[in-house]
């Protein structure tokens, strides 16, 4: 079976099994990040491979699928070594759920994460019920049947990024932005098919669903 993406489930307390279910289908390759496993289930969701320490679940006697056991003290959060593993697996494009929320470090730590995704030639975002979040490094995306949404961007790991925005409520050409300034908060989609251009440096864009 040829996957779509590579979904990595992690094990926030803020996990909306909702969403899991409305977003996940069955063409994913899905991987399960310790906790995560839990949300999985109670989503019906049969993951392909299972990742962590245990310190926060249970595995089933009866797991069928592929299972990596880490050690408690370790360099990389589960999430990392989940993302690490599908970039093994050849996976290009990567979607995290029960990433956000519960403790701000770990949010924090996941969207690094996609900086890394990046980093590595892949596509990222992280899914909540709320917010999509994407890190786009010298790139275009187009934002298509959103109009009305919030819309925030801001430079992520660099100081500065230049950006261009079409179809918001706020539109800037080549503009400057600096990560000492959050001025690209709060900004709202008006078009149909708004565009988002990365010039150079790496920004962070968080879409309202």
């Amino acid at each position: 079976m040829e996957y779509r993406r590579c979904v990595i489930i992690g094990a926030s307390p803020d996990t909306d099994i909702a969403v899991l279910k409305r977003e996940i289908s069955s063409d994913d390759y899905v991987i399960c990040a310790d906790g995560g496993y839990d949300y999985a289930k109670e989503a019906g969701i049969v993951p392909q491979l299972i990742v962590g320490d245990f310190d926060s679940t249970i595995l089933d006697k009866d797991v069928k699928c592929e299972v990596i056991t880490l050690p408690t003290r370790k360099d990389d959060t589960d999430m990392m070594v989940c993302i690490k593993e599908g970039i093994k697996r050849k996976f290009k494009i990567f979607s995290l759920f029960g990433a956000t929320g519960g403790r701000s470090d770990h949010t924090y730590a996941n969207i690094s994460a996609l900086l890394y995704l990046t980093k590595n030639g892949c596509i990222g975002t992280i899914e909540d019920s709320k917010q999509r979040y994407l890190m786009l490094k010298k790139g275009t995306v187009k934002i298509r049947n959103e109009s009305g949404k919030k819309f925030s961007i801001f430079p992520f790991g660099c100081a500065e990024c230049r950006v261009t925005l079409k179809g918001f409520e706020y539109q800037i050409e080549m503009y400057l932005l600096n990560a000492a300034s959050p001025i690209g908060v709060s900004n709202k989609v008006i078009s149909d098919e708004a565009i988002v251009s990365v010039h150079y440096g790496t920004a962070l864009v968080i879409t309202e669903k």
